[in-house]
């Protein structure tokens, strides 16, 4: 009897698949044939003094001796010369294809991407419409009141429940209208704040339709000008514990799924995060920050700090008060681990908000020279217009009927030091609105299918790549962040 392994949800891209590498392949390619080339060119050039040097007395004694090595000499010479010339021509060619495959997938994609921006409006209206009809043909009139007026209203709530179940099936099976719907809302603040309509005179111009960190900024001025996101006190950093473990062998899926624990462990009351040390059989460590998300969403400050402020203040690609609190933290375990900050390298872990901090500190300069991050792993995370060095590496991770990683806009980039992870909703569950495919639980059982043995190498390469982080002995140290004074 033979049995089948069921069909992985997760497709995998980027990293050394990535349209970059491919581009960047042709070019290392080209760098080696010129090298070549020139080698050829050196050796020509040394088979021909190597005829000018025969002796004259050789030529006089034997002309016919003398006659064949020469014209040996002039093929070889011939030869290595035409072959150095083949290879600069060859060479010359993979760099203009580079190039203009480059430009044609960077056009390809703008086509595409204006394509579905063009054509948002009508897909949400065929999905209004498409969905209002379903209802009508699936809600029955209830009986649910003594009166027709109770049957009426029980009838209106079925089909209001009818209706949006099928607006948020149509959104699932068509992702690309967030995408579409974040321009176009873009494009609204723009002409609202530029019109002489009542929400100019209130906040002020916004910045162009194009600068999407530059609106966010905007709407995180214009709601601190009614008292509202106030992210200015810093924060209070405790630590709650530390605990130290036996040997552990670790995937990609517990590291989601500890990020995920983070958040659960945080609340409207204070933040959490946790920062461990592994310890490898060769007595060398590496440090996990796991980075919690958003935990509550309010306008108003409070004493937990992972909150609607530090969502837009990061999606701005503004300071929160976060990233100090973060930094603190982390510096205060390596010191009683005894370690200098810089010593060893540091993976940053988050979901939604805390996959954004994480992306924000691994691109932050200041943080960088303090800290060795090399590795950052997000789910659910809308990090592609952050600006991460291409001595970091990324692995992001993408429910297909998420909507929160889709909220900036643009797809992840498509780089060397980038992993993109897209996966289905786990099999057996069932998305019961659009945001549950947020949910922090479900990333952490979707990356659980992403082992070693996939047969993808973006896979196998992050797993050999990030043993260190993965498996020894554990420190785990446990800090609280909290606004104190609201």
């Amino acid at each position: 009897m033979t049995t089948t392994d069921p069909a992985p949800q997760c497709t995998v891209s980027g990293s050394s698949g990535s349209t970059e590498a491919y581009f960047l392949d042709m070019r290392t390619t080209a760098t080696k044939l010129d090298s070549s080339g020139d080698d050829a060119t050196h050796l020509c050039s040394s088979v021909v003094g190597i005829g000018m040097s025969l002796p004259a007395k050789s030529a006089i004694m034997s002309p016919g001796s003398a006659l064949q090595v020469t014209t040996k000499i002039a093929s070889l010479t011939l030869h290595l010369g035409s072959l150095a010339l083949r290879m600069e021509f060859v060479a010359r060619t993979l760099r203009w294809s580079a190039t203009a495959y480059e430009l044609a997938d960077a056009t390809q994609r703008k086509l595409f991407a204006a394509i579905n921006i063009y054509t948002t409006p009508e897909r949400w209206a065929l999905a209004v419409s498409t969905a209002a009809q379903k209802a009508l043909f699936e809600t029955r009139l209830p009986q649910e009141g003594p009166t027709v007026a109770g049957d009426l209203a029980g009838y209106v709530k079925a089909l209001g429940g009818n209706f949006l179940k099928e607006v948020q099936q149509n959104v699932e099976d068509d992702p690309g209208l967030v995408d579409g719907t974040v321009v176009w809302t873009q494009l609204f603040v723009a002409y609202e704040s530029r019109a002489q309509l009542p929400i100019r005179e209130v906040f002020g111009a916004s910045p162009s339709p194009t600068d999407y960190e530059g609106q966010i900024a905007w709407l995180l001025a214009s709601g601190r000008k009614l008292g509202w996101f106030k992210d200015s006190k810093p924060l209070s950093v405790r630590q709650t514990g530390t605990k130290s473990g036996a040997g552990h062998r670790r995937k990609l899926g517990d590291i989601v799924s500890e990020a995920a624990d983070t958040e659960h462990q945080s609340n409207g009351d204070h933040s959490v995060v946790h920062v461990r040390r592994v310890v490898g059989a060769d007595g060398k460590g590496a440090w996990v920050v796991s980075i919690p998300g958003t935990t509550h969403w309010t306008t108003q400050s409070d004493h937990g700090p992972s909150s609607t402020a530090a969502n837009l203040s990061s999606m701005a690609g503004e300071k929160s008060s976060l990233y100090p609190a973060i930094d603190k933290a982390v510096g205060a375990a390596m010191k009683e681990a005894g370690v200098t900050p810089g010593g060893e390298p540091v993976m940053l872990t988050g979901h939604s908000q805390g996959g954004i901090v994480a992306a924000r500190l691994a691109a932050d300069q200041h943080f960088r020279q303090k800290f060795d991050v090399t590795e950052v792993v997000t789910s659910g995370s809308p990090i592609g217009r952050v600006d991460i060095p291409k001595s970091v590496n990324v692995l992001s991770i993408e429910n297909i009927h998420d909507p929160v990683p889709r909220t900036d806009g643009v797809p992840n980039p498509d780089t060397v030091n980038r992993t993109n992870v897209v996966c289905e909703t786990p099999k057996g569950e069932h998305l019961h609105t659009i945001l549950d495919a947020h949910d922090a639980s479900r990333y952490g059982r979707s990356a659980g299918e992403l082992s070693a043995d996939r047969r993808e190498g973006q896979l196998s390469d992050w797993y050999a790549r990030n043993h260190h982080f993965l498996n020894g002995k554990d420190t785990d140290f446990t800090f609280q962040l909290r606004r104190d004074n609201p």
